[in-house]
């Protein structure tokens, strides 16, 4: 039985293969991107375009879209770091001490 987690992030990703499908880009031509749904726990590899593209809101598990890429409270991004709080208009990242909030269409912070 899967965790609302995982069950959260394959709901984002067929949402994120429609929209790239509207979008003229088969889900097909973007597979190569995409992580394995059966993938459990947070996330340690680098998402190549580091920029918030989208939210998926909700109260209690949320999703941030990061490049082509959903990702949850807890995943690591590029340049190490974590998604400490994903808010509906942007997310904040942690590394060690430090908080930054991105908003959507921001680039993520070196």
């Amino acid at each position: 039985m899967r965790d609302h987690r995982s069950m959260d992030r394959v709901a984002a990703r067929v949402i994120l293969w429609s929209l790239l499908a509207a979008g003229g880009l088969a889900p097909e031509a973007a597979a190569g991107a995409l992580r394995d749904p059966f993938t459990f726990g947070p996330r340690t590899e680098e998402i190549e375009q580091a920029v918030v593209v989208g939210v998926l809101w909700d109260a209690t598990h949320p999703l941030a879209i990061i490049g082509e890429e959903p990702v949850a409270v807890g995943d690591t991004v590029s340049g190490g770091w974590r998604i400490a709080e994903i808010r509906q208009d942007g997310i904040v990242l942690q590394r060690g001490g430090v908080r930054e909030f991105v908003r959507l269409g921001q680039p993520l912070p070196d």
